[in-house]
């Protein structure tokens, strides 16, 4: 888990406004995918469109 104050501002903010609007996640993909590995991209960008469907 990354420390709330290690999060740069921009993230925060948009974490604060999707909890306002009640919605319960927020995709971000330098959180949500590791950057550095081409494995995890590949993976996570399979399943990209099964994530967005919902939203």
């Amino acid at each position: 888990m990354i420390p709330w104050n290690k999060l740069p501002k921009s993230f925060r903010e948009a974490m604060q406004i999707t909890r306002r609007l009640g919605v319960e996640y927020i995709w971000i993909n330098s959180l949500c995918i590791i950057q550095d590995d081409s494995r995890d991209w590949e993976h996570e960008a399979a399943i990209m469109g099964k994530i967005y469907e919902q939203s």
